[in-house]
């Protein structure tokens, strides 16, 4: 996570996602704890499709969806803010 709150780049490999291990909530809960200790009163992120559901499940909101291109690839991501 930047110094500003961004939330960039939490992966986790597929073979462990949705395995009710807790990686991204153990991860996210920690970097979630560090931001409060730092008085940053918003974290955002640009999450995956994939990802989304996992951070509306956190208390992010979606404040827009967008389309990058990565290579040749489109993909739709979305920004969320959780205040």
């Amino acid at each position: 996570m930047t110094h500003s709150g961004h939330l960039n780049r939490l992966y986790i490999h597929k073979d462990y996602q949705g395995q009710g291990q807790g990686i991204a909530t153990a991860l996210v809960d920690k970097l979630e704890d560090e931001a409060e200790k730092l008085n940053l009163f918003k974290i955002d992120t640009d999450a995956s499709i994939t990802a989304k559901q996992f951070f509306e499940h956190r208390d992010y909101n979606t404040i827009c969806s967008k389309t990058v291109k990565r290579e040749s690839v489109k993909l739709t991501n979305f920004k969320m803010i959780k205040k």
